[in-house]
């Protein structure tokens, strides 16, 4: 079964709607983002607008996560961060995330902010990376979100 599937509700007072139309969001960009995936480097490289759309939609990726994460923090009442990276540690201190995903997430945030504030000095190949070895982060993160959620 795909990891953005919905499984079966719990009993928290949250509207899973809102979790699950991010989740179907995700879905779409990780599989734009997987198809992506088989652009050679060398080619990568080349195509600043094959970079340009990749590197849009792993922000978009990375951002629909903070806001199930943050989404889930509010509904569930529980302590908000204090920088916006920590929402994963809040999920993975809940047991709502592993804490191994929790971490790898956090490190995603920081791609991110490279992504959106320090546009100008992106390494291509750093996002090639992310691109390749990282798209399995977003369906472990949408899997162990289903699996808490529904």
């Amino acid at each position: 079964m795909s990891p953005f599937g919905v499984f079966g509700k719990k009993d928290w007072d949250v509207d899973t709607r809102v979790i699950a139309t991010r989740l179907q969001k995700l879905e779409g960009y990780v599989q734009h983002l997987r198809a992506l995936q088989q652009a050679p480097l060398d080619e990568y490289i080349e195509d600043e607008n094959l970079q340009a759309i990749v590197e849009r939609r792993l922000q978009l990726s990375i951002q629909v996560c903070i806001d199930i994460a943050s989404y889930l923090i509010a509904q569930l009442g529980l302590q908000a961060p204090d920088e916006q990276h920590n929402v994963f540690v809040v999920l993975g201190r809940e047991h709502i995330i592993s804490p191994d995903l929790a971490n790898r997430m956090i490190g995603m945030v920081r791609f991110r902010n490279i992504l959106v504030h320090d546009y100008l000095d992106i390494d291509s190949k750093l996002v090639y990376q992310h691109l390749s070895e990282r798209i399995k982060d977003f369906e472990q993160f949408a899997q162990e979100i289903s699996t808490s959620l529904f």
